[in-house]
């Protein structure tokens, strides 16, 4: 028997955006809408969960009408390595300050590509760095060292 989803991608990329969506509804709907004028604190992820789920319902619904891509194998290394990146900025962010937080995400996460060019990596790990400063020290003057020691 043959199956009639023709983009396995597309189907399961668009059940993960509805889950993801109505996940955001869910917890959204505890608290207090507001409204557009004067947004509550569940505003924001209602909405935005209900405009993952539509994107999901369309992504998914696609998948049955246009050819795609099957699914490939679990990219368990690389997963755990972007994963493993961002519990390293959470961890240490307040210990050796923003820069070297997203210096060692980027490096971290780079791993996890198997094409590493040292010239991309050397140039995002600076414009990232100078863009997370910029936004949220200085932009935003959120309260974080920005440097290790600092």
């Amino acid at each position: 028997m043959a199956s009639t989803i023709k983009s396995p991608k597309d189907f399961y990329s668009g059940l993960m955006f509805v889950a993801f969506g109505l996940a955001a509804v869910l917890i959204g709907r505890d608290y207090p809408m507001g409204t557009a004028v004067r947004m509550g604190p569940g505003y924001f992820p209602t909405i935005l969960g209900a405009l993952l789920m539509i994107i999901g319902a369309v992504l998914a619904a696609r998948s049955f009408a246009r050819a795609g891509e099957s699914l490939g194998g679990i990219a368990l290394k690389s997963m755990f390595l972007v994963l493993g990146a961002v519990a390293f900025f959470a961890g240490l962010v307040n210990v050796i300050g923003l820069a070297a937080a997203v210096a060692g995400v980027v490096l971290i996460s780079f791993m996890a590509n198997a094409k590493v060019k040292p010239l991309e990596l050397i140039g995002l790990t600076v414009a990232l760095i100078a863009l997370a400063v910029g936004v949220f020290a200085y932009g935003l003057s959120l309260p974080f060292k920005v440097w290790p020691g600092g």
